[in-house]
């Protein structure tokens, strides 16, 4: 399956001055097609967001949509500071490699011999395994009282009391599945191996240096310019405003703000090495390998996927009131960063269309001429336990994890089956003995 889960001004900006030397048509062309995509995304009266879209460090799309403030009408600005949510992760494990490049830690070395106050059921975890999402640590935001102290002010180690006493889910380094828990332990090593706070580190180390001015650790106190506000909808679809939570509750798994141009200057730094050695950033874009020797989409804070067949990296955030995304696409140096104030703006499939526009590649979701479904029925076994059906349901092919709700197969000219309107694909083919493969 292709892709993930697992978001300047205006055109005539990105034109260029009248000092400046015009772009290509080429790159006008796809400027104009980025602007008109993006624009449909979002309404002009409601809850909006940010879009930046560079390649090779040439500005293709900078642009504010929608309100940044629904009860005072004020519109949204291209520099405008968000929540990132679960795209804090990045900047985590760039903590951690950066301690890993300072000999203060090893990423196959068990938590406890780094920080001996852990509790005794995590102590043999790995900080690869943290990182990577397959330490069995059960996900902090799937445990009910975690959730109903939201709204009070934490710490990493309190945190930690959450699930420290509860079993792992399974065996270390033996599944992925994507737990914030896992990074709230991250925040605490930090803290620990270094004596400074989670904030202090990153600032010092990765914001200051690169010039980050607008990015830091979020909080409700703090006054934190372009801030902008966040929004959720009831189920009559009227905009509320969304649902407080203390930010010291993601930690450093959630828990940082940022704007598009600061995400321009780090997806810069990681282009040219600025932060820590060349092979050692390589391990946060590599996938991780189970104790199977399968496996997984998921390198260090990052999800690794594909645009069109073109590698890619990038990782989605949500957060009481936002949506946010960066993606990248290293070989071709193209960034796309989408940032919103409202829960419902999930920008995944919108960065990935943008990137694939930059990439001079956009997706074509002709429907084929042919019907081949009969072809296709059956049950697919994947890694572990995973199984779909493909079915037909009114005539039309569906597929549909076992115990999961169908989800309707678009077969397009290209030979590619999407699910539903988002451009997640699968494509079917007959193996060497005949069978059929998903």
């Amino acid at each position: 399956m292709n892709h993930s889960m697992l978001q300047v001004s205006r055109v005539l900006a990105v034109l260029g001055a009248l000092a400046q030397p015009l772009i290509s048509d080429a790159a006008d062309n796809t400027a104009v097609h980025l602007q008109q995509r993006a624009a449909q995304f979002f309404q002009a009266d409601q809850p909006g967001g940010v879009v930046l879209v560079q390649r090779d460090g040439e500005v293709l799309l900078r642009q504010a949509y929608g309100l940044a403030d629904l009860e005072n009408q004020l519109p949204m600005r291209a520099d405008a500071v968000f929540p990132l949510a679960s795209a804090t992760k990045q900047f985590t494990s760039m903590a951690i490699l950066k301690l890993a490049q300072a000999g203060k830690l090893q990423f196959d070395q068990p938590i406890g011999e780094l920080d001996a106050s852990l509790p005794p059921l995590i102590a043999a975890v790995t900080v690869r395994q943290l990182l990577t999402h397959t330490s069995g640590i059960k996900n902090i935001s799937s445990i009910a009282e975690s959730r109903a102290a939201r709204r009070n002010e934490a710490d990493a180690k309190s945190l930690i009391e959450f699930f420290a006493k509860l079993p792992l889910e399974f065996p270390s380094g033996s599944q992925f599945r994507y737990s914030n828990s896992n990074y709230i332990v991250l925040t605490r090593l930090i803290e620990v191996l270094t004596g400074q706070s989670y904030a202090d580190y990153l600032m010092q180390n990765i914001f200051k240096p690169l010039q980050m001015d607008h990015t830091r650790y979020g909080s409700h106190i703090a006054l934190i310019p372009k801030r902008v506000r966040g929004y959720q909808q009831d189920d009559s679809g009227a905009w509320l405003n969304a649902d407080f939570i203390s930010m010291s509750q993601p930690q450093g798994a959630g828990a940082l703000v940022s704007n598009v141009d600061d995400l321009a200057r780090w997806d810069a730094a990681l282009n040219g090495g600025k932060l820590v050695d060349a092979k050692l950033q390589a391990q946060a874009f590599a996938p991780v390998r189970l104790s199977d020797g399968s496996t997984q989409p998921y390198g260090f804070g990052w999800v690794i996927s594909k645009v069109q067949d073109t590698p890619s990296v990038e990782h989605g955030g949500f957060i009481n009131g936002f949506n946010s995304q960066i993606l990248r696409l290293p070989q071709q140096r193209i960034l796309v960063t989408v940032l919103t104030n409202a829960e419902s703006l999930n920008p995944a499939d919108l960065s990935v269309e943008l990137a694939a526009i930059a990439l001079g590649q956009t997706y074509d979701k002709t429907p084929a001429k042919t019907d081949d479904s009969a072809n296709w029925l059956g049950r697919y076994q994947f890694a572990g336990e995973v199984q779909r059906d493909v079915l037909l349901i009114d005539g039309r092919l569906h597929s549909q994890f076992v115990g999961a709700d169908a989800i309707p197969l678009l077969h397009t000219a290209d030979d590619r089956y999407y699910f539903g309107d988002g451009l997640d694909y699968v494509r079917f083919a007959k193996d060497s003995q005949g069978r059929t493969t998903m």
